[in-house]
């Protein structure tokens, strides 16, 4: 075989060698090949036989580079002994036709095939000058310093090897070509990397590639199996990203896995036919469901009472959960720490999407999607936690396993009105009435009757209702843990004898205050007896009357978040001895001071030299400070800060900054989120100097008289977001193009904001309200390179009609529009070439339409 191999590989190279001196040789204008060319053209006429399929896969799999099999010996003495017979043949004939020509004496079948084969030689000979010729054109254009070229080819469908073969055959004629790299936008990646040279792995451009590579990445970190079980899985997902999708965040919470769980769930993926989205993704969710424990299977599983794309927010959820008894550790405390840590496993397995994120990056709320909530109210169903006799609309006021009957046509107000008479309803434990106005005229018992006859209640929210007063058998909720007055007309005086030994949270006032009214008078007034509520943990808008009731909040050791209105000069001093007492249990504080705004300046309250004595101890732990109105002769922030090692949200409203003040929070070691609302700087400029605010990613400037902002440098390196908001004085902004992580902007009701970002090209998200924006202003932001995400709020625009033109915003993926003004969009030729999604929601009938082959989705 060996012999028989290397007497091929001479007949080619001698036979080249001759073909290459007969065209080339003498004529006017020579034909130019290479060797290697003519050798190529050889093998194709000429090629070789191998002995079986499985050889040469074997082979070829052994060099990557070409076909390396060998004649098969029976075939050729087969050749042999015809080419002896015919000329035995010729010896016997010759006395007989000596008068006929050489030519008569072949075969007339061999003297057909030869003249074919010539045909096909000048064939391919035509087919390599026109190949030379590119690749001598393509030699000219490179760098002649250029020694080490990677050719990058991109591959859509089936991969044919004749065709890679010559693609490979004439970039080798390239002497500055170090090698070829596959990219693929089908399936073939396997085959793709048979054929990457020298060996490389194949960039993967399909819907599947990048969750090739994602769970590949996450594999590698935990385990060593084959690659090839999680490429089959996410083929079987393919072509459906959501399928993908969950595998990959499946794989990213637990990424060590058995091979035989990773072949069980292959092996239910392939069974799946019809091959639907909607069958590939209930196996998917099932092998992610199946991955929780048990009790966060069923914190989902109550997500289902909650309409479908409802944005749930974490701390309501955290609360029904823990009160509903879904998550039940030694204490309250612990149990919510868990339900946390169930929330983020539920963000982090893709099966809720992240709804309201928070300055500090963290999901402040949760949407369940139509797939996902599809397939957890069927199991809930079978689980009865959603009750096919209780309307699904108002499902999600009631604890789960209730009692409560209400059809479709029924009303919140039927519930209360049966209330006196039922003696099941008083098994609830969660009442959730949020928003709920029906407790107005006549219906004011209502919360009475509530008290009377629930009395396991455990949360009881009547945030956003029109209740307007607490009665006394309020009391009677012995098991109450949460209660939310907040956006209510509650008055102060309504909290002042509530006893309830095991209230966790009394939550009151308003989320954000509004400029135009004081926070005072949206507080409660702290209960008389709150020194006997050990379990309290949050606290939240309440106001003291006395010393005694600072010296009693200071007795509740399990406080977490307290939000005080401070009336007096003397709570100051008695605020300082309550927060030494709350120093190892305090993470979130928030004070408002008295603040006068009618005449446009701030009151202050005058400043206890002798604080920081009665501050024995600084809250270590506390994360989140809130510091609404100012002092005199002296700085709150700079005596609380002082202990701010673990500071990582500041908020300071209607309130004095000065130079040292500022510096003070720029050498805070993990702050990462600051809000400056309605504030007067001193020198109405602030500058972010080098190796200062070292963790900042969120800033927040709202009607503040800064006239000018510096980032010096490249400081401030982690900034993600800048929020501006009325700030008609600011006129500069510079230093912004420094930080490449600063990916999102919003502005928020001034005209004149946008032209200071001009530089900012790295922005990738922007969101307008009250901008009034113009056609003008729209085509300075289609040039920005990044951007991928253009929010369009109440009146960011001036025009009822908008444009979108030739080559602007080229990576732009989401349009949202909220704008009342905007009526009709026009997306020219080539205009956003990349958007996938158009949100558009309005509240009248003069929408007209948006045309334009850019308008993908509606």
């Amino acid at each position: 075989m060996a012999t028989l191999a290397a007497c091929y590989k001479y007949f080619i190279e001698a036979t080249a060698k001759k073909l290459q001196e007969h065209l080339e040789g003498g004529a006017k204008q020579p034909i130019r090949l290479d060797r290697r060319q003519y050798e190529d053209i050889l093998r194709e006429v000429f090629p070789k036989t191998s002995d079986t399929k499985d050889q040469e896969q074997d082979t070829e799999q052994a060099t990557k580079i070409s076909i390396t099999t060998t004649l098969d010996e029976n075939q050729i003495k087969g050749i042999v002994d015809k080419v002896r017979q015919q000329i035995l043949r010729e010896r016997v004939t010759e006395a007989e036709s000596n008068r006929k020509q050489t030519a008569g004496k072949l075969d007339g079948s061999m003297v057909e095939e030869t003249m074919e084969r010539i045909e096909t030689i000048k064939r391919k000979i035509k087919t390599q000058l026109n190949i030379k010729g590119i690749m001598d054109r393509i030699e000219q254009l490179l760098d002649d310093k250029i020694t080490n070229t990677m050719v990058i080819l991109k591959i859509g469908g089936t991969m044919d090897r004749s065709v890679w073969e010559e693609t490979r055959n004439a970039l080798s004629l390239l002497g500055c070509v170090g090698g070829a790299l596959i990219i693929t936008t089908s399936k073939g990646t396997q085959r793709a990397k048979e054929y990457c040279y020298p060996p490389w792995e194949p960039i993967d451009y399909s819907v599947v590639g990048p969750y090739h590579a994602t769970v590949l990445a996450l594999a590698s970190q935990k385990m060593q199996q084959d690659a090839q079980i999680f490429r089959d899985i996410v083929d079987e997902c393919a072509p459906h990203e959501f399928c993908m999708k969950i595998f990959a965040h499946a794989l990213y919470a637990k990424p060590k896995r058995s091979n035989e769980e990773l072949h069980q769930l292959l092996s239910t993926l392939k069974a799946v036919s019809p091959k639907t989205f909607i069958g590939i993704a209930k196996k998917m969710l099932k092998f992610s469901f199946n991955d929780l424990p048990k009790e966060y299977k069923s914190c989902l599983l109550y997500l289902s009472i909650f309409p479908q794309g409802h944005n749930i927010r974490r701390s309501t959820l955290i609360g029904r959960w823990v009160a509903e008894g879904l998550i039940t550790k030694e204490d309250w405390s612990t149990s919510v720490r868990q339900a946390e840590r169930c929330f983020d496993a539920l963000i982090e397995r893709w099966l809720v999407y992240p709804g309201y994120i928070g300055a500090t990056g963290k999901v402040e709320s949760c949407v369940v999607g139509a797939q996902i909530h599809g397939f957890i109210t069927k199991i809930a169903k079978k689980q009865h936690i959603v009750e096919a006799r209780l309307s699904h609309h108002l499902a999600g006021h009631f604890s789960i396993f209730n009692d409560v009957r209400l059809r479709g046509s029924d009303r919140i107000d039927d519930f209360f009105r049966k209330l006196p008479k039922s003696h099941q309803l008083s098994l609830l434990k969660v009442l959730d009435l949020e928003g709920c106005h029906c407790f107005g005229g006549k219906n004011q018992s209502y919360l009475k009757d509530i008290c009377s006859n629930i009395s396991l209640l455990k949360y009881l929210s009547l945030k956003r209702t029109n209740v307007t007063q607490l009665p006394s058998e309020i009391n009677h909720l012995h098991e109450l843990e949460v209660l939310d007055i907040r956006q209510t007309e509650v008055p102060a005086l309504a909290t002042k004898n509530i006893l309830l030994l095991k209230l966790k949270r009394l939550l009151a006032g308003h989320t954000v205050p509004s400029p135009s009214n004081t926070d005072a008078g949206m507080a409660v007034q702290v209960p008389d007896k709150i020194g006997k509520m050990l379990n309290m943990e949050v606290l939240s808008n309440v106001k003291p009357r006395s010393g005694r009731d600072l010296e009693d909040i200071g007795t509740l050791w399990q406080l977490k978040k307290l939000g005080l209105v401070i009336k007096e000069y003397g709570d100051l001093i008695n605020l300082a001895g309550a927060i030494s007492n709350l120093h190892e249990s305090l993470r979130s504080l928030s004070i408002t001071l008295p603040i006068t705004s009618c005449d446009g300046t701030l009151s202050s309250t005058e400043f206890p030299y002798d604080i920081d004595s009665h501050l024995t101890y600084g809250p270590k732990l506390l994360e989140s400070l809130s510091i609404c109105g100012t002092t005199a002769k002296g700085s709150l922030l700079s005596v609380l800060a002082k202990y701010g090692d673990c500071l990582v949200k500041v908020t300071l409203s209607r309130a004095s900054l000065n130079h040292d003040e500022l510096n003070i929070l720029a050498k805070l070691p993990m702050l990462s989120c600051v809000r400056l609302r309605h504030i007067v700087c001193a020198q109405r400029k602030v500058s972010f100097k080098e190796n200062e605010f070292q963790k900042l990613k969120y800033i927040l400037v709202e009607g503040s008289n800064i006239t000018d902002i510096n980032f010096q440098h490249r400081e401030v390196l982690e900034l993600e977001k800048i929020v501006l908001s009325s700030t008609g004085y600011l006129k500069s902004l510079s230093g912004v193009n420094h930080h490449r992580k600063l990916k999102e902007l919003e502005l928020n009701n001034s005209s004149r904001l946008l032209s200071l970002f001009d530089s900012a090209e790295k922005i990738a998200k922007l969101t307008l309200r009250g901008t009034f924006l113009m056609q003008r202003d729209l085509k300075i932001l289609g040039k920005k390179p990044n951007m991928r995400c253009l929010v369009l709020l109440n009146k960011s625009c001036a025009q009822r009609e908008l444009t979108f033109n030739k080559d602007e915003f080229p990576k732009l993926n989401i349009l949202i529009v909220c704008c009342p003004n905007i009526t009709k969009i026009n997306f020219t030729n080539r205009s956003a070439l990349k958007l996938e999604k158009i949100a558009w929601t309005f509240t009248n009938n003069k929408l007209e339409q948006a045309k334009g082959d850019a308008a993908k989705e509606d």
